[in-house]
């Protein structure tokens, strides 16, 4: 997510010079920040466990709704993950060149990840990915760095193939609880589990909207807390095999020189474009087309085009991400491309500011120690609120990066990962980025 660091000849950890930094990945990292947003902002004004079209949903929102599933939805904390792993590929490649020790460097920069990542969830939103992509670093650097490309694919495709296949499971067990003996016993039990559950949901959910919604910061920060933590036993078993199979994908792209190979880039991403752009619209259309909607909870779910959803997204989302990284590389070598995609490095440059950003400017709107908005912002407006944050974000990126080595968290990172602080004003040569 942030800009790699280089090491110097005494063999400490060093910023990246702007002549060092790979332009395109900045431009990638502000364009991820931009997805993240989008996909983000519904739940920054409603519960993680409120559904996103009612009965009531007006046709704006459910094209709102749509366009999300078809081309932001589980596309951006992916591209967000490969980058991740790209950078951790690149840090470890400058410090073995130069014989330094990378662990112990590593380890400090993931334990201040985490803290981060729990501050986040916990006083912000608990939406944070910090957390665990901090917990999920750890499997990377232990077990995975030093593997060989096709190793990482394969680890990659199976870790994409076990929320799939989990779903799979679960749906052919229901399908075999139907059929067995006295089954009308044994899906009643089923089904008033279920059924109780959703209960429970819809209470929490009510109360979120309560709390959320009129709560003074102490209360909601409680709230929080308990949410957080319940969030990430829930979504875990989802989200953590797929930013790990990223993160596999982002350190195989580094060796096999996806962005420093010239050779490299006009064979990978041409084929990327002919093959897995056409077929992660697909998939992703059919998200779109079937109203895939998450975190449904009953009997009813567990259905075979559940299954088929769950794929769809689980495969078509990697392939769609993949896309976009072969779009923005090959787009940002032209003339025209360089010109338009350039202000988003400065937005990549900072992007874990820019992340924190959006949670401290959307919480604000809709809490009740705020302007107190929780659920009054439909899909389409937040849409539109997404655009409007982002859009302000990249003038004010621009003018910090002329003016500073990193973005204010970035900034703090470091300087808790080095143990002194750094060095913030940007020389007069170093204002610009490459």
């Amino acid at each position: 997510m942030i800009a790699e660091p280089t090491v110097s000849t005494d063999g400490s950890f060093q910023p990246v010079k702007p002549a060092e930094r790979i332009a395109t990945l900045d431009i990638l990292r502000g364009f991820a920040v931009f997805g993240i947003l989008v996909v983000n902002t519904f739940y920054f004004f409603h519960p993680w466990s409120a559904p996103q079209i009612t009965p009531e949903a007006t046709g704006a929102d459910r094209a709102a709704h749509f366009l999300i599933n078809l081309l932001f939805l589980s596309k951006f904390y992916t591209l967000f993950s490969f980058l991740f792993g790209l950078g951790l590929f690149i840090q470890m490649e400058r410090a073995e060149a130069k014989g330094v020790r990378f662990v112990p460097y590593y380890l400090r920069r993931l334990l201040i990840l985490a803290l981060l990542g729990f501050a986040h969830g916990v006083l912000l939103w608990i939406g944070d990915i910090l957390l665990m992509y901090a917990v999920t670093g750890l499997v990377l650097l232990f077990l995975f760095r030093k593997r060989s490309p096709r190793t990482l694919l394969v680890w990659a495709i199976i870790l994409i193939a076990l929320p799939v296949l989990f779903m799979g499971l679960s749906i052919g067990a229901l399908e075999l609880a139907r059929l067995a003996p006295d089954n009308a016993a044994v899906m009643a039990e089923i089904e008033s589990q279920f059924a109780a559950a959703a209960r429970q949901l819809e209470a929490d959910t009510a109360q979120d909207y309560a709390i959320y919604g009129s709560g003074t910061f102490a209360t909601i920060t409680a709230e929080r807390l308990n949410d957080f933590l319940e969030l990430l036993i829930t979504i875990g078993w989802f989200i953590v095999p797929s930013v790990l199979a990223m993160f596999l994908l982002g350190v195989r792209a580094g060796k096999r020189g996806w962005f420093d190979v010239a050779s490299e880039q006009h064979k990978t991403f041409p084929r990327l474009l002919w093959w897995a752009l056409p077929l992660g619209l697909v998939m992703n259309g059919y998200i779109a087309l079937t109203g895939f909607e998450q975190n449904r909870l009953g009997a009813e779910v567990l259905t075979w085009q559940t299954f088929l959803q769950v794929a769809a997204l689980n495969i078509g989302s990697v392939l769609l991400s993949q896309s976009y990284v072969a779009l923005l590389t090959r787009f940002s070598g032209t003339a025209t491309g360089e010109r338009l995609l350039a202000p988003l490095a400065a937005v990549g440059r900072m992007a874990l500011t820019n992340y924190l950003t959006h949670s401290l400017v959307m919480t604000t709107l809709a809490y009740g120690y705020g302007f107190g908005l929780f659920g009054q912002v439909g899909l389409a407006a937040g849409l539109g609120l997404a655009i409007v944050l982002y859009a302000l974000q990249i003038p004010l990126s621009n003018w910090w990066m002329a003016r500073y080595r990193f973005g204010p968290v970035e900034w703090l990172w470091r300087t808790l990962t080095h143990g002194r602080a750094q060095p913030m004003v940007a020389r007069a040569e170093t204002a610009q980025f490459s």
